[in-house]
């Protein structure tokens, strides 16, 4: 008798306990104040810890007060039928649009602008297995994280596309050593244009790759985390980031057919970097290409493989020929990397340096000049040979943002309610992606 008269204690003391917290926290949401982008877009929850202190919760739901982004098209996100035909879907400024019809190309007037998308037979990568002889010409760009300006006047400098953005780059390669996404909001003109230039490239015996990132991994796998927030509004016009990227449209599945590595020639090309370990797994370009691709095909390889393309050390993620923190490549490491792929060169993104370098005597070349500080340089190679030449201004937003409008959150109101519950369901959906793969 004495124990239930307990056990109804310790459930009253706790029910209190709850009451009280729920009662705390809705004080908390109460006083709390919602910062909004000038646009619109919901960015974070100020939540008071006392009355000089505030928590900030970041929004990354991509929820939004009825945002208009003024200019601002995402998407298309297009899917073939089997009949041939096409259902695409885009948003323009503040709401999405479809079509559907069967046409080569879809063409889309949005803001005052007319873009044109080619939907014809899909775009293959250039060499499956990522192993080709080295081109007369190559350029090679880095880290482009959705800034659709740096893309296109780079291209234009260094004499890939013409006036008009057509290539003009002949039976020369185009290689975009990964990370072409996240960060800026621009991805997926990035990547129609990109996938565009392949199509043209193709017809004339050149080549456009895009070398697999972490950050196309993320956005693949439906890591947005890093997502610009306009871009994270958008696509939940167009369905949510997960199916705007799935494997039945044409991005999505063109993403999912490039190569984690690229070897042209003695030349290898990769985002993060080839360490030891993977060098000592017995694993070729093509067999690391095929692990990716399985990987998104659902059968995944073994972990050998899987820790090669996805995992802390791989081909990804790797930061050991610049960065301590995972222990320093020594130049004997690096000629061992070389030797077992029968190469003389690595190429690498991911890592930020202050201009293109050159490390270990050449045999490591670093391209990743992805801030306003750094010089505005890429890497070339003519006849094989590496050559740093200019490019235009990057052109990135301040480090630090200034900060967008705040307003009450609206207690009463069920849309803000609405968007707290996105962001925690979200942050749910998050914490389920399995890490490293």
């Amino acid at each position: 008798m004495n124990i239930k008269k307990s056990l109804r204690r310790i459930a009253f003391l706790l029910t209190g306990i709850l009451v009280l917290l729920l009662a705390i926290a809705a004080v908390a949401l109460y006083n709390s104040r919602l910062e909004v982008t000038p646009n619109g877009v919901h960015s974070r929850l100020y939540v008071p810890v006392n009355s000089e202190k505030y928590a900030k919760v970041s929004m990354f739901a991509g929820t939004g007060d009825d945002a208009t982004l003024p200019g601002f098209l995402d998407g298309p996100v297009v899917r073939r039928a089997a009949d041939g035909s096409w259902n695409a879907s885009w948003f323009c400024e503040d709401r999405a649009h479809q079509q559907q019809a069967a046409d080569a190309q879809l063409v889309i007037e949005c803001a005052g602008k007319r873009s044109v998308y080619p939907l014809g037979a899909a775009v293959a990568p250039s060499v499956a297995g990522g192993v080709l002889p080295m081109p007369g010409k190559v350029a090679v760009l880095s880290d482009i994280e959705g800034n659709l300006p740096f893309l296109d006047g780079s291209l234009a400098k260094l004499g890939v596309t013409d006036a008009a953005g057509a290539w003009a780059y002949g039976t020369g390669h185009l290689v975009i050593v990964g990370d072409a996404v996240d960060r800026g909001r621009e991805v997926f003109a990035v990547l129609w244009r990109l996938y565009a230039l392949a199509q043209e490239a193709q017809r004339v015996g050149g080549g456009v790759h895009l070398l697999l990132g972490n950050h196309e991994q993320y956005i693949l796998r439906g890591n947005t985390t890093r997502a610009h927030l306009e871009h994270l509004y958008a696509l939940n016009h167009l369905g949510g980031p997960v199916a705007a990227f799935s494997g039945d449209t044409v991005i999505g599945a063109w993403l999912r057919a490039q190569p984690v590595v690229l070897q042209m020639g003695s030349v290898l090309f990769t985002h993060g970097g080839i360490s030891k370990a993977t060098a000592d797994s017995g694993l070729t370009v093509p067999q690391l290409n095929e692990a990716m691709r399985n990987y998104w095909r659902g059968a995944p390889s073994a972990k050998p493989a899987l820790d090669a393309v996805l995992g802390q050390g791989g081909v990804t993620q790797y930061r050991g020929y610049l960065d301590e923190a995972d222990g320093l490549a020594s130049a004997e490491d690096v000629q061992h990397v070389l030797n077992r792929f029968g190469a003389s060169t690595v190429v690498v993104g991911h890592t930020l340096v202050d201009k293109v370098t050159m490390l270990h005597g050449g045999r490591v070349i670093a391209v990743d000049v992805n801030t306003n500080e750094a010089a505005d340089e890429a890497l070339v190679f003519e006849d094989g040979k590496p050559r740093v030449v200019a490019v235009v201004d990057r052109g990135l937003p301040p480090e630090q943002k200034a900060r967008g409008q705040q307003r009450d959150f609206r207690f009463a109101a069920a849309a803000d309610w609405r968007a707290l519950a996105s962001t925690a369901w979200r942050a749910v959906e998050l914490a389920r992606l399995p890490h490293p793969y």
